[in-house]
């Protein structure tokens, strides 16, 4: 009876192993796709709040700029006279839906005044306390937030944004795995008992030899140690194999924990990123924010001095030129490194775009008594995005005439062609940038103001962006020499 159930088992080791590694293969795909798409859902409403965020950051500076530039009205005078105007303003602007409402919650302007309007009276009533909120119906994202003029509350804007693209997408995403995981689990089955069936045909032949030993049945001698050594043979083959296939198993272990220890890297790298971008944005910001603010709170307690009143709007209108400047590159330098913008290359004429950027540096250049002279060499045309090279070449020219002598300076614009390159050199007096200190300049939100003098304050962020937008275009910029006969700023930039 018990030689009956080993040789006929109701459920042997070719079903049972085969059933156990579908099983696994099932769990484990199971949860890789419900990882893959949490990850993927987490990723899309993060993205979806950042976009909302900017859009109304940058709406609610469009708004604030509009009540304090003008004449100055109360909040809810204010928004019954330009809210509707507004509205449209900012949806043509951001190619979204946009609805403003005062600072009792009533609506003052909607660009699209047709369309169907949602209950939002939940979410006002978070907005009107100074949150953010938003809500989802279906394939739409309705979001709220607070505007602020000077120090009280103007009203809220309502954003309205399809995440049809989004959620079909995550749909597709969805059945791949599920048609995925019903591939892999059916040819893994197959494999497995294909792989098990042949492995319990050897384990039979043992069986089958050990029991005729136990019956009495031995062979000759000479037959029994062949039979024995085909069977160790057999047997040593396959521990060899199964070696192999443990050795295979974990060099892939190996590999996994590898990319996974990388990763780990990678995370806490990008952890490390945005500490320091916070903590430089947040210090950046608030060196012109205290200053305002000091010259408010003497505003406040001296306001009748008009010296001082003209002091502090001077100050104030440079320390919010700043902000706006600082706030600027920010936004540029953070998605020129998350997301890849296009580019819009043309044929460029080089020399007009030099002689226009030095047309615009000239005025400030002379009211620093710095001297501002172009050599340019024959006219090449290039490939490239105009709008881009502007950019980098304003950039560079703001900075030698912010970095230069106090008296006397003087900044030279030079072009040449060499071997399908052509450079641009920028030379310029001024305090010498250490050797050790020269890719420092291209790092966001460092300055070298213990070594260099500083006319008016930058941002730390005018050069690691235009490094990158020359780099975006295949080009380079980098100093070429810093000593005392002045600065040498080089930008390169391909013919093609």
């Amino acid at each position: 009876m018990r030689a009956r159930s080993l040789l006929h088992p109701r459920l042997g080791l070719r079903w049972k192993f085969p059933l156990l590694l579908g099983a696994l293969l099932l769990f484990t795909v199971t949860v890789l796709s419900l990882l893959v798409l949490s990850g993927i859902r987490s990723n899309q409403q993060q993205q979806t709040e950042q976009l909302l965020l900017r859009q109304s950051d940058l709406m609610q500076l469009r708004i604030q700029q509009a009540y304090l530039s003008g004449e100055r009205l109360s909040p809810l005078l204010f928004m019954q006279r330009r809210a509707a105007e507004l509205a449209v303003d900012l949806g043509a602007a951001s190619n979204m839906r946009v609805i403003v409402y005062d600072r009792n919650g009533e609506l003052r302007g909607d660009s699209l005044p047709l369309a169907r309007r949602s209950d939002v009276s939940a979410a006002m009533r978070y907005a009107l306390q100074g949150q953010t909120a938003y809500i989802t119906e279906g394939s739409n994202v309705l979001y709220l937030a607070p505007v602020y003029g000077a120090d009280q509350l103007l009203g809220v804007i309502q954003l309205h944004l399809s995440i049809a693209e989004q959620q079909e997408f995550y749909h597709n995403m969805l059945m791949l795995c599920l048609w995925t995981g019903a591939a892999v689990l059916a040819s893994s089955f197959l494999i497995g008992w294909l792989y098990i069936h042949r492995q319990t045909r050897d384990i039979h032949t043992l069986m089958t030899e050990a029991r005729a030993i136990a019956r009495g049945r031995y062979p000759d001698e000479q037959h029994a140690l062949l039979k024995r050594s085909d069977e160790l043979g057999e047997l040593g083959d396959s521990i060899t194999e199964m070696g192999g296939m443990i050795e295979r198993s974990m060099n892939l272990l190996e590999q996994e924990k590898l990319q996974l220890q990388q990763a780990v890297t990678k995370l806490s790298a990008l952890e490390q990123l945005q500490k320091a971008f916070i903590g430089n944005i947040s210090h950046e910001l608030k060196t012109p924010a205290t200053s305002i603010q000091s010259y408010a709170d003497l505003l406040g307690m001296y306001g009748d001095d008009p010296e001082l009143v003209r002091e502090a709007s001077a100050s104030i209108s440079s320390e919010i030129r700043r902000l706006i400047e600082l706030i600027e590159d920010s936004i540029r330098l953070s998605l020129l490194d998350k997301y890849d913008f296009e580019l819009h290359p043309e044929q460029v004429q080089l020399n007009e775009l030099i002689e226009d950027a030095a047309a615009r540096t000239r005025g400030k250049a002379t009211s620093a008594g710095i001297q501002l002279d172009v050599k340019l060499d024959q006219s090449v045309q290039l490939l490239a995005d105009p709008k881009h090279l502007m950019h980098i070449l304003l950039n560079l020219l703001d900075n030698a005439v912010k970095y230069n002598l106090p008296q006397h300076g003087w900044i030279v614009v030079e072009s040449q062609l060499r071997d399908e390159i052509v450079q641009i050199r920028i030379r310029s007096s001024g305090p010498m940038i250490p050797a050790d200190q020269q890719e420092l300049v291209f790092e966001p939100y460092t300055t070298l103001s213990q070594n260099r003098s500083r006319t008016s304050s930058g941002t730390g962020l005018g050069l690691p962006l235009a490094r990158r937008l020359a780099q975006r275009m295949e080009g380079n910029l980098y100093i070429a020499s810093s000593d005392e006969h002045g600065n040498v700023f080089v930008l390169e930039m391909p013919l093609r």
